[in-house]
Parts: C-alpha cells; structure tokens; sequence
C-alpha cells in the first residue's frame, strides 16, 4: 500500500510534537531553552518548530516559562506541564499526536 504525500506529512507533525514533550520529559520538572530543543530537533525547520510549540501550549501541554516583551527566541524556555507529562507517557491520549 503507497503513502500518500499528506499522509507522510501527517506522520511526520504527530513525531514532532511526539519528539518535543518526550525531550521536555527528560528535564522534567525543569525547562529547556529553544537553542536546547534545536540541538534535539534539526531536521525541524523553525517556523514548523514555533508551530508545533504553538500548538502543544494551546492543548496545555507546554507552557513557557520565562516569557518576555521583544525576547530572542533563541533565549525562550518551554516547559512541561503535568498534562504534558501524561500525555509524554502515553496516560493521556491525544490521537494527533499518536503515531
């Protein structure tokens, strides 16, 4: 069976933010920097990355923690959030980030 293009696209958003709260897992209860997230993601481009972290903050699965008028985006610091735990550990069920 072939895989479609927008299939391929969609397997490859859900290991993103996948890849994201499990990284943000490992520093758990602490936060990482976007320079720190980059080195764990570089086949991500930035715009995709701000998404996805965009969106996991929507679903309050990341929060970020040290939020400033004008920051460098390069100094902002995620961090996750209980939920975001639960969802890293596969308690709590999220079908678009499930593989």
């Amino acid at each position: 069976m072939a895989v479609s293009r927008e299939q391929m696209r969609e397997v490859l958003i859900k290991k993103s933010r996948r890849d994201l709260l499990v990284t943000l897992k490992m520093v758990y209860p602490g936060a990482l920097d976007y320079r720190s997230i980059r080195l764990v993601t570089p086949d991500v481009d930035d715009h995709y990355l701000e998404i996805d972290l965009a969106y996991l903050v929507d679903k309050g699965y990341v929060r970020r923690e040290n939020a400033q008028p004008n920051q460098r985006r390069d100094d902002r610091e995620w961090k996750l959030t209980a939920l975001g735990v639960e969802t890293a550990d596969r308690i709590n069920r999220d079908p678009a980030i499930e593989a």
